[in-house]
C-alpha cells in the first residue's frame, strides 16, 4: 500500500475519530432500543482508508466497532433491525485498503456494510436508488461527511439527507478553504465553487473582506450554519473548532440535528476530548496545560441575556439557545447567575420555589429584563 492511500494521522483527526465514534455507540443504542423493526443507517462520506500508519481506526472501522459494542450491550433490548452501513471512497487505493480493514466485521450479526467506491455524490446516489435506500423507507440516518478540502460537498446533497424525518450530520466543514476561495474571487472560480456550497447566491450579500482571516473563516462558519438552520426542522447546529499544532483554524465540525438529544449527546462526546468546555481542540494542546477555560457560565449568561433582552420567552427557548450557542446542555447555570443578579423575572406555578433552581414543569416563562 503506497503512502499516499495510508498516513499518519494528525492529533485533530485521531480526536474526530474519538468524537464519532463515541457519538455512535450512543445514537446506536438509542435508537436500536426505540425503532421497532427498523434499520439503521450509517453512512460515510469521504471514508477514507479504515486505518492510519499510527491509529487502528478510521471512521468506517470506528463506525464498525460502535455498532457492534451497541448490538453487544443491547442484547435483548434490542428491537430495530440491522444496522447498515455504507463507506464511499472514491481513491482505489485508500478503497482497496478500506475492503481489507472491514472485513473483521463480515460475521457480525445484525450488522450489514458495503464500501463504495465512488464520489460522495455519485455513491450516494447509489445508495438512494436501492430498493431498501433509507431514503425510500424513511429509516434514521447518521452521515459523517469527511472531505479533504472545501469541495464535494453540494448543499443541496446535504440538504437531501436531512429531509429525512430521523436524520444527522457530522460534516467536516473547511472554512479556511471557502475564505480562501472567496478571496480568490474569479482566479479560484468562485461564484459557481460557493453557489453550490451554500446552495445559493447568499454568500454574496453576507460574506466580507475583513482584516482578520480568522473573522473571515467564522463569517463563513455562521451562514453555514444559518443556511443548515433554514431548512425544515432543523433546530440543532453546533461547530466544534479543530485547530493544528501551531494553533491555528484547521476546520470546524459541524453538527445538525432535528432533536435535542441528538446534540446533547454529540456535545458529550465532544467534551471526551476537550475538558476545556471550549468546544476546541487543537493540535497545540497536546501535552500542554490549559492557561484558561471558557466553561465559565458567567460569560455566556451575558449572550443568554442579550439573545432575549426586553422579551418574555420561554424556558424550552433559553433551553434551545443554551445546546446551540453554549458549550452547556441546558441553561440552568446561567440563568442562576443572571437570577442572582436581578435582571432576570422567573415566572412560576411553584410557590415554593427556590431561587437559582429552574423546574422545567414548573417554570412558565422567564423575562429578560432590561439592565
Amino acid at each position: 500500500m503506497t503512502s499516499e492511500s495510508i498516513w499518519e494521522a494528525a492529533p485533530h483527526t485521531i480526536a474526530k475519530i474519538v468524537i464519532l465514534e463515541k457519538y455512535l455507540t450512543a445514537w446506536f443504542q438509542i435508537l436500536g432500543r426505540t425503532r421497532k423493526k427498523q434499520d439503521l443507517w450509517y453512512i460515510d462520506g469521504f471514508a477514507g482508508p479504515g486505518k492510519y500508519l499510527n491509529y487502528p481506526k478510521g471512521s468506517p472501522v470506528a463506525a464498525l466497532a460502535a455498532a457492534r459494542s451497541s448490538l453487544l450491550s443491547s442484547k435483548q433490548n434490542w428491537i430495530a433491525q440491522d444496522i447498515r452501513c455504507s463507506f464511499i471512497e472514491s481513491d482505489e487505493g485508500r478503497f482497496n485498503s478500506l475492503s481489507q480493514e472491514i472485513k473483521d466485521f463480515e460475521n457480525e450479526e445484525k450488522l450489514k456494510f458495503n464500501a463504495i467506491n465512488e464520489t460522495f455524490v455519485n455513491g450516494l446516489t447509489q445508495i438512494q436508488a436501492e430498493a431498501n435506500s433509507p431514503f425510500r423507507l424513511r429509516f434514521p440516518i447518521f452521515a459523517f461527511i469527511d472531505p479533504c478540502g472545501a469541495t464535494g460537498v453540494p448543499f443541496k446533497i446535504v440538504s437531501n439527507i436531512l429531509a429525512q424525518p430521523t436524520a444527522e450530520i457530522l460534516l467536516n466543514f473547511d472554512a479556511d478553504g471557502i475564505a480562501r476561495i472567496y478571496a480568490a474571487k474569479e482566479s479560484a472560480n468562485h461564484e459557481s465553487i460557493l453557489n453550490e456550497i451554500f446552495g445559493d447566491d447568499s454568500w454574496k450579500h453576507r460574506l466580507s473582506i475583513v482584516n482578520s482571516f480568522g473573522k473571515q473563516c467564522r463569517e463563513v462558519l455562521a451562514l453555514y450554519k444559518e443556511k443548515l438552520r433554514q431548512l425544515k426542522g432543523i433546530r440543532y447546529v453546533f461547530a466544534f473548532e479543530m485547530r493544528t499544532k501551531l494553533n491555528s483554524l484547521n476546520y470546524f465540525l459541524v453538527f445538525a440535528s432535528q432533536h435535542p438529544l441528538g446534540l446533547e449527546k454529540m456535545k458529550e462526546a465532544m467534551k471526551a476530548v476537550d475538558q476545556s468546555g471550549e468546544y476546541c481542540f487543537s493540535d497545540a494542546r497536546i501535552d500542554q496545560e490549559l492557561l484558561f477555560s471558557f466553561n465559565d457560565p458567567s460569560i455566556y449568561a451575558e449572550s443568554l441575556h442579550h439573545a432575549f433582552v426586553g422579551r418574555q420567552v420561554s424556558y424550552a427557548d433559553c433551553n434551545d439557545f443554551a445546546l446551540n450557542e453554549t458549550p452547556f446542555l441546558n441553561p440552568k447555570s446561567m440563568l442562576k447567575i443572571l437570577e442572582e443578579k436581578g435582571i432576570v423575572t422567573i415566572i412560576s406555578n411553584d410557590p415554593k420555589r427556590r431561587k437559582g433552581t429552574f423546574n422545567e414543569e414548573k417554570v412558565l416563562a422567564i423575562h429578560f429584563d432590561n439592565q
